[in-house]
C-alpha cells in the first residue's frame, strides 16, 4: 500500500480515537491537497502527448537520429517527467536514454538521440516509459510509447568487388531486348502474384476457382534471373557459419542491385527463412520482375531473414524452378557443395535453365577443383572476394 494512504489511516484513527479538532483539521487539509494533486495529475495525464520521430530504413553504417517530441497539452505544469527510452544493443551508441525535466503548461520538449546500423537485422526501438509525479512524492506512470521497429539493410557491393565480369554473367543475350512471350502458345494457367500484367488474367477460370488466375506463355526469349538463397544450418560448415551466411545475404542484395539498377533486368527472390516478424519459418518467393518497387522488396526480406536448423532447400529449389519461365537464369547461392546438388545443377541445365552456382564454402583451398558443371563462383570472406573469379 501506498505510504500516504498509511499516513491518512493512521491520521484518522488517530483523530477519532483521541477526538481532537485539530486532527481533524490536519486529515481534512491533507486529504484535501491529496485530492486537488490526484485531480491535476489526471488531467496532465490524459493531455501528455509523446511520439518517436525518425527514418526506420538504413544501411549498415548509417547513424539514424531519433526524436522524442513530448507535449503537455494541459495548462497545468508538470512538476517532473522521467522518460526511460530503451534501445537496441545493435544500434546503441548508450544502453539507454534517461531524462528528468520539468514541464510548463502547453510547453514541447524534444529529446534527440542517434542509432548506429552496425549490423543487418530487423531491430526493436524502444519502448519508452515515462514517469510523473506530484509535489507529495507520489509517483505516476502517465504513458507508455510502444516500440517501433527498424530494418537495416544487408551491404551492397559492386559487382566488379565480387570477381564478376563488368557484363552479368547472368544476360542469356548480349543486348537489352525486352521480355515476350508468345500468346499462342500458352502452357497452362496459375495463381496470380504480385508483378503479373493484368491483362493475362484467366477470367473464365478466376470465377471457377475463386482466386485470382493468369495465364502462362512459352516464352520466346527469357532474360530473367531468380536468385536462390540457400539459408539452412546443415548445408554450411559449422566453423565461420554466421559470417558465411552475411556474406551469402550480401552477395544476393548485390547481385539483385546490379541486375535490376544497371542492366535493367527481371530478377526474383526465393528462400526459406525464420521471419522475426512472425517468430517462424517462412517460404519467401518473389517472382521476377524489373517495376520499381522490386529492389525494395527483396532487401527487406533480405534484411530481416535469419537461417534455420532444418531446411529442404535442393527440393524446395526443384519445385519452384519448374514455375519458372524457360531459359531462366537460376542463381543458386550456397554452402558446399554435395552429390544432391550436382545432380540438381544437371537437372536443371536439363530443363532448359542456366543455373549459376555461388558457393559459401569456407573450407575451399586453392588446390581444389571448382565444379566444372555450371558457371561457378566461389567465396570464402569477403577480403578474399576480389581474387576470386567467375569460374567457367
Amino acid at each position: 500500500m501506498n505510504p500516504f494512504f498509511i499516513f491518512i489511516i493512521v491520521l484518522f484513527l488517530l483523530a477519532a480515537f483521541l477526538r481532537i479538532d485539530f486532527f481533524f483539521t490536519i486529515l481534512y487539509l491533507v486529504t484535501g491537497i491529496y485530492i486537488l494533486l490526484r485531480a491535476w495529475s489526471d488531467q496532465i495525464i490524459k493531455k501528455l502527448v509523446i511520439k518517436r520521430v525518425f527514418f526506420d530504413r538504413a544501411f549498415i553504417g548509417d547513424t539514424i537520429e531519433v526524436s522524442l517530441i513530448i507535449n503537455n497539452g494541459s495548462r497545468l505544469p508538470i512538476p517532473w517527467l522521467m522518460v526511460n527510452e530503451w534501445i537496441h544493443w545493435h544500434l546503441a551508441t548508450m544502453s539507454s536514454l534517461r531524462r528528468v525535466i520539468p514541464l510548463k503548461g502547453k510547453e514541447t520538449r524534444t529529446f534527440t538521440y542517434t542509432l548506429q546500423a552496425k549490423k543487418r537485422g530487423y531491430y526493436e526501438v524502444g519502448p519508452a516509459d515515462v514517469h510523473t509525479g506530484d509535489l507529495l512524492g507520489m509517483r505516476y506512470m502517465m504513458d507508455r510509447l510502444e516500440k517501433d521497429h527498424i530494418i537495416v539493410y544487408p551491404k551492397i557491393l559492386p559487382l566488379v568487388e565480387l570477381g564478376l565480369p563488368v557484363y552479368s554473367p547472368q544476360a542469356v543475350l548480349p543486348i537489352p531486348l525486352p521480355i515476350f512471350e508468345d500468346p499462342a502458345r500458352m502452357t497452362g494457367i496459375r495463381e496470380y502474384h504480385w508483378g503479373d500484367n493484368p491483362r493475362h488474367i484467366h477470367w473464365p477460370a478466376t470465377a471457377r476457382t475463386g482466386q485470382i488466375m493468369v495465364k502462362q506463355f512459352r516464352p520466346a526469349i527469357a532474360r530473367e534471373t531468380t536468385i536462390f538463397l540457400n539459408l539452412s544450418r546443415p548445408d554450411y560448415f559449422r566453423q565461420h557459419q554466421e559470417s558465411a551466411f552475411e556474406l551469402a545475404i550480401s552477395v544476393a542484395a548485390s547481385l539483385a542491385y546490379h541486375i535490376l539498377t544497371h542492366e535493367k533486368l527481371p530478377v526474383g527472390f526465393d528462400t526459406s527463412a525464420k521471419d522475426p516478424l512472425t517468430r517462424e519459418v517462412q517460404h519467401f518467393r518473389l517472382p521476377p520482375g524489373k517495376e520499381q518497387g522490386q529492389l525494395l522488396h527483396i532487401l527487406e526480406v533480405l534484411a530481416r531473414i535469419q537461417p534455420v536448423d532444418k531446411g529442404a532447400f535442393l527440393c524446395n529449389l526443384r519445385h519452384q524452378a519448374v514455375q519458372q519461365s524457360w531459359g531462366t537464369t537460376i542463381v543458386i547461392i550456397t554452402g558446399k557443395e554435395s552429390d544432391v546438388l550436382s545432380e540438381t545443377l544437371l537437372w536443371l541445365k536439363s530443363r532448359g535453365f542456366h543455373p549459376v552456382l555461388v558457393l559459401m564454402d569456407q573450407h575451399l583451398r586453392s588446390e581444389q577443383t571448382p565444379n566444372r558443371l555450371v558457371p561457378s563462383f566461389e567465396i570464402r570472406q569477403e577480403k578474399d572476394i576480389e581474387t576470386w573469379g567467375l569460374k567457367q
